[in-house]
């Protein structure tokens, strides 16, 4: 999930791709609306939502790959890639790219990760089989790269780690330990039986000065999107847990299919609720984090699940732009 920080009150833009379509669509909240356009820059791309107003677009056919700055439409390379694009459904900035010693993380499905310093020749890797653990999600905060861990044997056991990548290696290193014993996300209690999976999004809310960094875990009745549940937690960077919240105010959280993250300030969507996907990004799905009640709504045409993807994006403010 790629994670970014919404300081205004417009929500993202939900973007969806198809390999066999040149046609990409946008759809606004705040419009209540899709956009059917065609980006030559986005053809053939997998596009991963990052921080700080950037997009990381990477050719599905030779791993080329590059930071977007939809805003600015300035560009910065990065190396090649040499795993499938698909397999990456993670990316995050440590800072700024235009920033001095700004590294970039890209976590994949199957455990490998990649990273390096912009303006780094190539990508340095990490694989996590040894360790058999699962980076569920990763996070960029305060100027510090976060992560939450799943044990590959024991599944939903999510453990919070710091990320610190130095030269061409990578650590993690576990938080928030209690009297020798690392804190783990709390069950459900009791625990639903009907629980056949869980994913979890480090997302940073707009919450004062410097904002926070909540955990959002998403529990699937089934295999796919309908029928979920969710779990929000504040995390406490300086202390030892996370606390789970039930009510988040006026935000609206948004997370996505392919890993995308967002949180804002509710003013075109339901406050204290979570909007996210199905797997073509055809439907948006309303999750009242109170009631407890899932709602629905059409978002662009169905387009076919093996070829389409959707993202949601900092785009709001230059839709426009893009469409004209």
């Amino acid at each position: 999930m790629q994670v970014e920080i919404m300081n205004k009150e417009q929500p993202p833009v939900l973007l969806t791709t198809h390999r066999k379509l040149e046609m990409h669509y946008f759809y606004s909240f705040t419009e209540n609306r899709y956009h059917a356009t065609f980006i030559p820059l986005l053809l053939d791309k997998r596009v991963l939502a990052s921080t700080h107003g950037w997009l990381v677009l990477v050719d599905y056919f030779d791993g080329d790959c590059c930071l977007w700055n939809p805003s600015s439409t300035e560009i910065i390379e990065l190396p090649r890639l040499q795993i499938k694009p698909y397999l990456y459904n993670r990316c995050v900035l440590s800072k700024p790219p235009t920033e001095p010693d700004c590294h970039i993380l890209f976590n994949a499905h199957t455990l490998e990760q990649y990273f390096c310093k912009i303006g780094d020749d190539e990508f340095a890797h990490h694989s996590l089989r040894e360790e058999k653990y699962r980076l569920v999600t990763i996070a960029s905060f305060q100027g510090k790269i976060y992560g939450v861990i799943d044990d590959c044997i024991n599944y939903n056991s999510y453990k919070f780690v710091s990320i610190n990548l130095i030269g061409t290696s990578l650590e993690l290193i576990p938080m928030f330990e209690i009297n020798g014993q690392h804190w783990t996300v709390p069950q459900p209690s009791p625990k639903p039986n009907w629980i056949s999976w869980m994913e979890g999004y480090l997302i940073e809310s707009p919450c004062g000065g410097e904002g926070e960094l909540w955990l959002v875990i998403q529990s699937f009745k089934e295999r796919y999107f309908k029928n979920c549940d969710f779990r929000v937690f504040r995390v406490d960077i300086n202390g030892t847990r996370c606390i789970e919240i039930e009510n988040m105010g006026d935000k609206t959280i948004f997370i996505g299919y392919n890993g995308s993250g967002f949180c804002c300030s509710s003013s075109a969507t339901n406050p204290n609720s979570i909007y996210y996907t199905n797997k073509e990004g055809s439907i948006v799905y309303i999750y009242d984090l109170e009631e407890r009640n899932t709602y629905t709504m059409l978002a662009c045409p169905p387009l076919s699940r093996s070829r389409s993807t959707n993202y949601w994006v900092d785009l709001q403010d230059v839709l426009h732009q893009l469409i004209d």
